[in-house]
């Protein structure tokens, strides 16, 4: 579902490093600043696919498992069947309700929700803040799905009006002969980079945009916070025009919304912020988060797409928040846009929780985390102390991180005969401690290739069980060596081969 974004040169990650957090454990800078410990975003098209049934005949998409059946919006009930419904029979106590998917949410065409009147994401916030549960409203700061799908709620009037505030606005000439038939649906799409389509914030009135609908929403509804989703998507300026100091003039001005809009609704109003996995990454893009922190705009800071955990130097982001006393987000998302093996088992969903605690996240986020029948995990990954007693696959990421929305790890890894490579997992249990510890590391290369020598940890690797598909090979090991050579945080794992070959996957599984 989601376009490619990437930055012209990749920058590099911080070596990982386990962080010691004793002095703020999860949840207490969160409860100082009226923020709930889990955050789950609900990307919002549970509400806008139902209100556009024509351009969703398969039904409401759900990353990691087959299309539901799209609701006919009878009552409120049918809104939050899909999603929300069953996210309030957890512990889970905010929700960041994606409210301008393409355009604002109250802009929804009315045909097919009117039994949630006038305004249709009302009653959803009434219901959801009930029992004191938190509400957020979620902005994406430069969706761009338009440059991929036709449908009516994503070209918006006012991208169709504003084209010349696209960062590469098409001629009239193109507009008229190939935009306007694709959008009708009479021909296939133009032949356009998704970035292409983004606005320009370079140019005053995209930046009044989006601030006069972070105005309305806070006008039209009673919110706890907002969140400025700068993810979705990180393309901002033209290349070579990045322009600092206008993005923090612009979260400047946001900050003054939610200040007034605090003084109007009398309690605050909290404003959050999800950035790439690094502050340089951040930076390149146009976003000096530290700049925000220093002047005391955040409540709290989201780090990454949640598509990294072992490769996600989340300890970084950490240490910067910490300084200015404002909380840490990491972030899941459960779409497995790397491509790791068995992601989405709960093994590897506890793994990649408990790497973002041990990392010090003081919370945690999620997104598109739609399977209702893995909805009450969210409980137990709340719970660190539950957590530390459960199953967990600790995982090397694919990817590479010159994509901001899916930030992964160093693999597929080739190397070449005779020159060494080395890659880092990060683990959150004491394997030594745990009852069993296994490994698994999947190889690709010739039919006949000769695996590659091992180390782990300075120590040769040793015993391992091999199984040959054509020109797969995998090894396994579980054995009291493993565990004595495996340790909590960082562990490196180098490789010497006498033939080219390809790391595809490493993983390290553990039963505490």
């Amino acid at each position: 579902m989601n376009p490619i974004i990437t930055l012209p040169t990749a920058l590099p990650l911080a070596s990982l490093a386990l962080l010691h957090a004793a002095d703020t454990p999860p949840g207490v800078m969160l409860e100082s600043r009226g923020l709930p410990l889990v955050l789950f975003n609900n990307d919002g098209d549970d509400l806008k696919w139902p209100a556009y049934p024509e351009h969703h005949a398969s039904g409401l998409w759900v990353p990691g498992g087959p299309y539901l059946p799209l609701p006919k919006i009878h009552s409120l009930d049918d809104a939050l069947a899909p999603r929300i419904g069953t996210l309030a029979r957890t512990r889970t106590q905010g929700l960041a309700y994606c409210g301008n998917f393409g355009l604002p949410i109250w802009e929804l065409k009315r045909d097919h929700i009117a039994a949630l009147g006038d305004d249709p994401l009302q009653p959803i916030l009434q219901f959801w803040k009930r029992d004191g549960r938190t509400f957020f409203f979620s902005m994406r700061m430069n969706d761009i799905h338009h440059a991929w799908f036709n449908w009516a709620h994503l070209w918006s009037h006012f991208r169709r009006t504003h084209r010349d505030l696209l960062l590469q606005p098409p001629t009239d000439t193109q507009w008229e002969r190939e935009f306007v038939p694709w959008i009708e649906g009479k021909t296939k799409r133009p032949d356009i980079s998704d970035s292409s389509m983004a606005l320009d914030y370079s140019r005053a009135e995209v930046r009044a945009y989006y601030l006069d609908t972070l105005r309305d929403a806070c006008h039209r509804y009673d919110l706890d916070g907002v969140e400025l989703d700068w993810l979705r998507y990180p393309c901002l300026f033209r290349e070579g025009e990045v322009n600092v100091e206008t993005m923090t003039a612009f979260v400047r001005k946001a900050r003054g919304v939610l200040d007034e809009t605090a003084k109007r609704r009398g309690h605050p109003v909290r404003l959050l912020a999800r950035v790439p996995v690094t502050p340089e990454q951040a930076l390149a893009i146009g976003l000096d988060v530290e700049a925000w922190l220093k002047a005391g705009w955040m409540d709290a800071v989201i780090v990454g797409p949640g598509t990294s955990f072992s490769s996600c130097p989340l300890e970084r982001w950490v240490a910067l928040a910490h300084r200015h006393d404002v909380p840490v987000y990491g972030s899941m998302e459960r779409q497995n846009r790397n491509q790791v093996l068995r992601y989405g088992s709960a093994e590897t969903l506890r793994g990649a929780i408990a790497t973002l605690w041990a990392k010090g996240a003081d919370g945690l986020y999620f997104f598109n985390y739609y399977l209702r029948d893995e909805m009450p995990l969210l409980d137990e990954f709340a719970d660190p102390r539950r957590l530390a007693r459960s199953p967990k696959e600790f995982f090397l990421e694919a990817g590479g991180n010159s994509d901001l929305t899916k930030s992964g790890g160093p693999l597929p890894l080739t190397f070449k005969a005779g020159t060494p490579a080395m890659v880092s997992l990060f683990i959150a249990d004491d394997p030594a401690k745990a009852k069993e510890t296994s490994i698994e590391i999947h190889f690709k290369g010739e039919d006949d290739f000769r695996p590659p020598a091992i180390t782990l940890n300075g120590h040769p690797l040793t015993g391992l069980k091999s199984t040959r598909d054509k020109s797969d090979l995998v090894f396994t090991l579980s054995s009291a060596t493993l565990k004595e050579s495996l340790r909590r945080g960082t562990n490196d794992f180098n490789f010497t081969s006498s033939a080219s070959a390809t790391l595809a996957a490493l993983s390290v599984h553990v039963i505490p």
